[in-house]
C-alpha cells in the first residue's frame, strides 16, 4: 500500500514522461543531426536526476498544500495525513529540492554557465508559490504549469547544445525544438483549465478563484476550445512546411495529433460529465506524447 501510495503521490507515469523526453531529445534527435553536447553519459545522469528532484518535490509541496481541496476533488487520492505524515513528507520536499538545486549548481558549473544555477533555484521556488498561492489564480496558475512543461522539453537545448562547433543543422534542430515545446505548452494549458473544471466543485468551497469558477464551466469550455483550434491550425500550418522533405513526419501528424485534436475540439464544449472530462484530459495527454515521437520518427526517416 505504501509503495503503491508513494508512486502515485511522485506521480511516476509524468517522471518517466520527463526521462524519455530528455532521453530521445540527448540519445537519438541530437546524434541524428550530429550536434555536439557538453554533457557527457554521466553528467546527464545528474542532470537528469536534479530535474526529476525538483519535480517531485514540487509535487509533494502542490500535494501538502492541497489536502483540503483533494479531500472533495479526489478523495481516493490523499496520500499526505493518510499514508504519509504531513512531517514526513515535509522532510522529503526539503531534501528533494536541496539535492535537486545542488546538483543543478554542479551540472552549471560543469558547462561553465554558473549562472544557469537560477532555473533550478528559480523553478523549485516557482513551484513553491505555484502551490501557495498562484494555484488559485485565474490563468495565471494554468499558464505557469504548461511554462514549466515547455520547458522541459527546451532545458536540454540550454544546457548540452555546444554552439561554438558550427553545424549547419542547429537552425532545423532548435526550430524542431522550439515547436514541440510550444504544442506541449498549448496542449497543457488545455490540460489544466480541463481540471480545474473537474476540480470545480472542491476549488468552490475552499474560494479558490480558478477560471471555471470566475466565468462559469461554459466559457471556460469555450475558452479551451478556442486553444484547440488555434493549436489545430498551427499544426496544419506545420505540417504543410515539412510536408516537402518530411512526408512521413507530415502523415504521422496528421494521423496521431491532428486527427485527435480536431476531434477533442468538437468534442469538448458537448462534454457534461467528469469522467469525459477526464477521457480527454487523458487523450491530450496521449497527443502529447506522439508529439514527442516525432524526435525518433526523424531519427528513423532522416
Amino acid at each position: 500500500m505504501q509503495l503503491s501510495a508513494f508512486l502515485n503521490l511522485i506521480r511516476w507515469k509524468n517522471l518517466l514522461l520527463i526521462v524519455y523526453i530528455q532521453t530521445v531529445i540527448k540519445y537519438l534527435f541530437f546524434p541524428n543531426f550530429s550536434i555536439a553536447t557538453n554533457l557527457n553519459h554521466f553528467y546527464f545522469s545528474i542532470f537528469l536526476l536534479a530535474i526529476l528532484c525538483i519535480t517531485v518535490a514540487g509535487y509533494i509541496i502542490n500535494d501538502i498544500l492541497d489536502v483540503e481541496t483533494d479531500k472533495i476533488n479526489k478523495p481516493s487520492k490523499v496520500f499526505i495525513t493518510t499514508v504519509f505524515t504531513e512531517e514526513n513528507a515535509r522532510k522529503w520536499y526539503l531534501y528533494l529540492n536541496t539535492f535537486g538545486i545542488g546538483l543543478g549548481i554542479l551540472i552549471s558549473l560543469k558547462i561553465q554557465k554558473p549562472y544557469l544555477s537560477f532555473i533550478f533555484i528559480g523553478t523549485a521556488l516557482l513551484l513553491y508559490y505555484y502551490s501557495k498561492k498562484l494555484k488559485s489564480l485565474p490563468l495565471i496558475g494554468n499558464f505557469i504549469v504548461a511554462v514549466l512543461v515547455a520547458t522541459n522539453v527546451l532545458i536540454l537545448v540550454i544546457f548540452d547544445l555546444n554552439m561554438t562547433e558550427y553545424n549547419p543543422n542547429y537552425n532545423f534542430v532548435i526550430t524542431t525544438i522550439l515547436i514541440i515545446a510550444f504544442f506541449a505548452f498549448c496542449i497543457n494549458l488545455i490540460r489544466e483549465l480541463i481540471k480545474d473544471i473537474e476540480d470545480i466543485d472542491g476549488d468552490y468551497k475552499l474560494k479558490m478563484n480558478t477560471l471555471p469558477i470566475l466565468i462559469g464551466r461554459r466559457r471556460t469550455k469555450s475558452i479551451i476550445t478556442i486553444l484547440c483550434a488555434f493549436s489545430l491550425l498551427l499544426l496544419v500550418f506545420f505540417s504543410t512546411i515539412f510536408a516537402s522533405e518530411y512526408k512521413i513526419i507530415s502523415l504521422y501528424t496528421i494521423a496521431f495529433i491532428i486527427i485527435p485534436m480536431f476531434y477533442i475540439t468538437l468534442k469538448i464544449t458537448k462534454i457534461k460529465s467528469k469522467k469525459k472530462l477526464h477521457k480527454i484530459s487523458s487523450l491530450l495527454k496521449l497527443v502529447m506524447f506522439f508529439g514527442i515521437n516525432i524526435f525518433i520518427i526523424l531519427y528513423f526517416t532522416k
